[in-house]
């Protein structure tokens, strides 16, 4: 397991074309096994999320982020495949659809690139249009 800095980008754009963007830049972890590339971090207070645990499976032309601790939720991220979840928040589990329209994933042993764009859904109906950027590089 290797030591890393991660930045994570997101930006979220609903049907008034209205956007909002968090970033965030965390220490975190990344390793390799197989041909599947790991990278854990801790969300904080910033993403809303603080308390849980983000770790990132990635492949070649798949993503699956999983989340632990105050905030659960399984999200798969593959080319024009749509995904459905439910979203546990605090006043209870969202039914969501999530199609990505590009997924690009340029990893190394030293770190890489993610860029994923997505529309969420609720009950079929796109609530929102989304981009996720996150780079993940190496530190000694």
């Amino acid at each position: 397991m290797k030591k890393a800095i991660i930045s994570v980008k997101g930006t979220q754009k609903n049907d008034q074309n209205e956007s909002d963007t968090i970033e965030l830049i965390t220490e975190g972890s990344f390793y390799i096994k197989g041909n599947t590339f790991y990278v854990v971090y801790e969300e904080s207070e910033l993403s809303g999320m603080d308390g849980t645990t983000t770790t990132l499976k990635i492949t070649e032309d798949k993503v699956t982020l999983l989340r632990f601790g105050t905030n659960k939720s399984k999200m798969v991220f593959e080319k024009n495949k749509r995904y459905e979840l439910d979203y546990d928040t605090p006043y209870g589990k969202i039914p969501l659809g999530i199609l990505p329209t590009d997924v690009k994933v340029a990893m190394s042993e030293a770190g890489g690139e993610i860029t994923i764009k997505y529309a969420l859904d609720l009950n079929n109906k796109t609530v929102s249009n989304n981009e996720l950027y996150l780079k993940v590089w190496e530190v000694n």
